[in-house]
């Protein structure tokens, strides 16, 4: 026996002048109506949606095109980063860490953000594009969530094989090759804010 035909309940219709809303009552039975975008958009506004538990340091959290966008802070510290030759443990500047989907961006800060628009630097790494844009290598991120962001910080910063890759342009010091300054920061407390590159733009908290 043949499972059962399924209709919709309901279809929006977008044309060029109108938006047409047509409700299903019954197989052979539709009504047909115009509606006003202000009336559709109250009517989505009532359905709930929540964020659930934000990690800490989290800056701002949207839905866009049915992907989570995420910003987190994070603080100054020391981090271990690791190139083929060998590894350094040395402090990192402050960074916002932000993800949409599996693409994740990275920016040096030189203090926590507290009103828009903030001041952006280059992530003093290789591996980072210029719009601050993570290389994902051989190690595919989590699709961004509340629960998979810091483990997707640690992945890119002590789980990645920092190459030569993208490494020009991010300290003052040695505008060739940003690993010549990390052999200089070890046992040093924190990093330098001098040798920042500005990164020419800035985070708005409505992005």
């Amino acid at each position: 026996m043949s499972e059962p035909v399924q209709y919709p309940r309901v279809r929006l219709d977008l044309y060029e002048e109108a938006l047409i809303l047509t409700r299903y009552e019954e197989r052979d039975r539709r009504t047909s109506y115009p509606v006003a975008v202000d009336d559709l958009v109250a009517a989505f506004s009532r359905v709930p949606i929540s964020s659930g538990l934000l990690p800490a340091n989290c800056l701002f959290w949207g839905r866009e095109n049915g992907q989570t966008r995420l910003a987190v802070y994070v603080p100054g510290r020391r981090w271990r980063l690791q190139t083929a030759e060998r590894a350094f443990h040395i402090p990192l500047p402050p960074l916002v860490f932000l993800g949409a989907g599996v693409q994740y961006r990275v920016y040096a800060v030189k203090r926590r953000p507290r009103t828009p628009p903030v001041e952006l630097y280059h992530c003093p790494t290789p591996n980072v594009h210029p719009d601050g844009v993570i290389c994902q290598g051989g190690a595919p991120f989590p699709a961004c969530a509340s629960d998979t962001i810091e483990p997707a910080l640690s992945l890119f910063l002590e789980g990645s094989l920092f190459n030569g890759d993208l490494a020009a342009g991010k300290c003052r010091s040695y505008p060739d090759d940003v690993r010549r300054l990390w052999g200089q920061l070890e046992g040093a407390r924190r990093f330098p804010p001098g040798e920042l590159v500005p990164a020419r733009t800035r985070l708005d908290f409505s992005v």
